[in-house]
């Protein structure tokens, strides 16, 4: 006779639904903390994007008064911020 050489796996434990429902939550938990570090990069790559057109159009010399006094319309201009009553208008090529 051949002797069997296949293993059976013993059954998995099935898990109560208060155990599911934790793994699933966990699950979740890295799921939106690895969302949070991908924003993060995004948001990194996007300041140093930003900070090289800054320097390239010289505008890092305006001093930073000057800045926060036209900030608000820059963010209007950027539609950061939309003026109340006023859609942000589409450029024109």
């Amino acid at each position: 006779m051949e002797a069997e050489t296949t293993s059976v796996k013993p059954a998995r434990k099935a898990r109560t639904l208060d155990e599911e429902i934790a793994h699933q939550r966990e699950k979740l938990r890295k799921l939106e903390e690895r969302q949070r570090e991908q924003q993060r990069r995004e948001r990194e790559k996007n300041q140093k994007a930003v900070l090289e057109l800054i320097k390239a159009e010289r505008l890092d010399t305006v001093p930073a008064e000057r800045w926060r006094a036209v900030m608000p319309k820059l963010k209007v201009v950027l539609a950061m911020e939309p003026d109340p009553g006023k859609k942000p208008q589409a450029e024109t090529p």
